[in-house]
């Protein structure tokens, strides 16, 4: 199985964060007044209702990313940057917009912002894989 995930590193990561985006969009879309309350006052509904609509673009294109087979990688530079832009945002978001956030909200932030960095470092190491074994 660890085999088949390392040769295709950057297709399984695309798909994973597809399906979590998925997820993560269905879950806000059915519940968008609990999750804007366990977040802080600032994550209004609209605004929660706003983020599945983005989680829902962002599953859907890399869901069709990770089925190309090689992946473009244009397209992946294009996620990875989209990655990147979404730590920065939760770090200006923990600096900037703290007094909005409860606790709980500072911690989901964080530990987003660490994920989405962890996923942005595999894509990178899974996009220079696949341009090696196109060389070799």
């Amino acid at each position: 199985m660890f085999a088949a995930l390392n040769r295709n590193l950057l297709q399984s990561v695309l798909l994973a964060d597809g399906v979590f985006s998925l997820a993560v969009a269905a879950l806000f879309f059915a519940i968008p007044g609990p999750v804007g309350a366990l977040v802080g006052p600032f994550a209004t509904p609209a605004l929660v209702n706003g983020l599945a609509a983005f989680f829902l673009l962002w599953g859907l294109f890399h869901l069709a990313l990770g089925r190309q087979a090689p992946p473009s990688a244009a397209a992946v530079r294009l996620a990875i940057a989209g990655d990147g832009l979404w730590v920065i945002g939760s770090i200006a978001v923990l600096v900037a917009g703290r007094d909005g956030l409860t606790l709980t909200g500072i911690a989901l932030v964080a530990v987003a912002a660490v994920a989405v960095a962890d996923i942005l470092l595999l894509k990178q190491i899974g996009l220079i894989r696949q341009q090696r074994a196109a060389v070799a």
